[in-house]
């Protein structure tokens, strides 16, 4: 049976974004042992008080952040606090 998480007040459901595998723009791979931390996520599911983020956005998330590591509908997703959120990102 999967599970849904439904995050509730300040908190936030996250799907970590995947970490990018070649160059931009190249077929080159990047070793794994070369990838850098990324602190971005995709949102799923938000809190019923938090306001300037909405699901699918794609926010930067501070690297102190202690994130509590939840199944959501089988698949490995992260709650975080509202206030560890730094920034939306919107690529144009």
């Amino acid at each position: 049976m999967k599970q849904k998480i439904i995050p509730i007040g300040m908190k936030v459901l996250v799907k970590k974004k995947k970490s990018d595998d070649f160059f931009p723009g190249t077929n080159i791979i990047i070793p794994e042992t070369a990838k850098e931390e990324e602190y971005k996520a995709f949102v799923v599911a938000v809190g019923d008080e938090v306001t300037n983020i909405k699901v699918g956005d794609l926010i930067q998330y501070a690297d102190y952040c202690v994130p509590t590591k939840m199944k959501h509908e089988g698949e490995d997703h992260l709650l975080i606090n509202v206030g560890d959120i730094f920034a939306v990102i919107v690529n144009e």
